[in-house]
């Protein structure tokens, strides 16, 4: 069964939530009478009115100033936050289909270390066994030192 990387899934979500706000913000800056129309009905619960003035302070510079009423009161922060927040999750669960073959590990890889303190393939003995006995048999001279070596590092590389 594949296991879920959940690091990854964690960092889509932060970044998610934060390149949602971001466009949300770009939109409601850029596009601000048609975001406000798009979220209408969550920021307001019935009709809204938007007063848009333009002033220029300097020839050649305009500036704009929206200012949005929902039934005689003014747009809520936690209203804006809530609709950011909406803006974000739908990013997040677009990330989250656009990476969805990387969020899990796969299965056939192998572990980083997958025979760590288990005895090797022969006879059930671990390395340490294996060194020791090679010793003993190094010191009654039935093995040669060259064939101790060569045996030696084949044990050391199972480690």
């Amino acid at each position: 069964m594949k296991r879920p990387r959940w690091m990854l899934i964690f960092i889509l979500f932060v970044v998610g939530l934060f390149l949602g706000y971001a466009i949300f913000t770009a939109l409601a800056v850029a596009f601000f009478p048609r975001v406000t129309n798009i979220t209408q009905p969550i920021l307001c619960a019935g009709e809204q009115t938007v007063e848009v003035t333009r002033s220029s302070v300097r020839p050649g510079e305009t500036f704009f100033s929206v200012n949005v009423y929902c039934d005689g009161s003014d747009i809520t922060f936690q209203a804006v936050a809530l609709t950011g927040l909406l803006a974000s999750l739908v990013f997040f669960v677009l990330l989250l289909i656009a990476a969805r073959n990387n969020l899990v590990a796969d299965p056939s890889a192998p572990a980083l270390f997958p025979n760590a303190g288990m005895p090797s393939a022969t006879k059930g003995k671990t390395p340490l066994e294996r060194m020791s006995e090679l010793k003993e048999m190094r010191d009654r001279n039935l093995i040669s030192q060259v064939e101790y070596e060569r045996k030696k590092d084949e044990i050391m590389k199972e480690l």
